[in-house]
């Protein structure tokens, strides 16, 4: 059975997440400010160290100006298991 928690996902969205914040060119910084959360918040959540809830993607969506779907448009890199 897989992990709730895929590290390659995470790392994937948080880099669609960090990509999308510099196109509209805010800070994580002002980012947090403006989903009420912090700029190293925003960090982990961009490094993939935290799973980021559907209600805070969607507050970053809104404060982004983008639509929610938009952060899923990557490809997730499996590593390969070793035998």
């Amino acid at each position: 059975m897989q992990n709730i928690v895929d590290k390659e996902f995470l790392k994937a969205l948080g880099n669609k997440v960090r990509e999308l914040r510099i196109q509209k060119n805010i800070t994580q910084e002002e980012l947090g400010f403006l989903v009420g959360n912090s700029g190293k918040q925003i960090g982990r959540i961009e490094r993939g160290e935290n799973n980021v809830s559907s209600c805070m993607l969607y507050a970053i969506s809104i404060a982004l100006k983008i639509q929610l779907k938009d952060f899923f448009d990557f490809e997730v890199k499996k590593k390969r298991k070793s035998k």
